[in-house]
């Protein structure tokens, strides 16, 4: 039983919208809130510190040793990204990063584009609690019907 509840939590903290349904059909409301916002909040916390620490290596190492970067090659998922960033905004992103957008990627365009923001985090956590209530409470109240 711990060893699901592990796997839950830990595919939580990635992939926030598939462990949702997985995870209300395994256990009872109150176990599955609570591992689903623990482990959405863990995956916040590890993805949006290790992004800053990458980024900030990739600044002082790469960037400011003289490496030449190359020139940056517009493909679909960068287009994406940009126009996420440029329709939602600061909010847009955190309220839909557990939802559509998977957590490292969520935290990264924070990392990369808020850097002054203050309380990414807990933003992000407000943005998880939330999304853990309506969804467990959608697939508690529906029951097994999606799965």
């Amino acid at each position: 039983m711990w060893l699901k509840a592990l796997g839950f939590f830990l595919l939580s903290s990635i992939k926030f919208a598939v462990a949702s349904p997985l995870i209300a059909a395994s256990y009872s409301f109150s176990y599955a809130w609570i591992i689903l916002v623990s482990g959405g909040i863990f995956g916040n916390f590890f993805f949006l510190y290790v992004w800053e620490h990458i980024l900030n290596i990739w600044n002082v190492y790469i960037i400011k040793k003289g490496v030449k970067e190359k020139a940056i090659k517009v493909n679909k998922s960068r287009r994406k990204i940009i126009k996420i960033k440029n329709s939602y905004g600061y909010w847009g992103i955190v309220i839909l990063t557990p939802v559509f957008v998977s957590i490292p990627i969520g935290a990264f365009l924070l990392v990369q584009y808020y850097k002054t923001k203050r309380y990414k985090f807990l933003h992000l956590c407000i943005s998880v609690t939330f999304w853990a209530t309506i969804y467990i409470s959608f697939f508690q109240f529906f029951g097994n019907i999606f799965i």
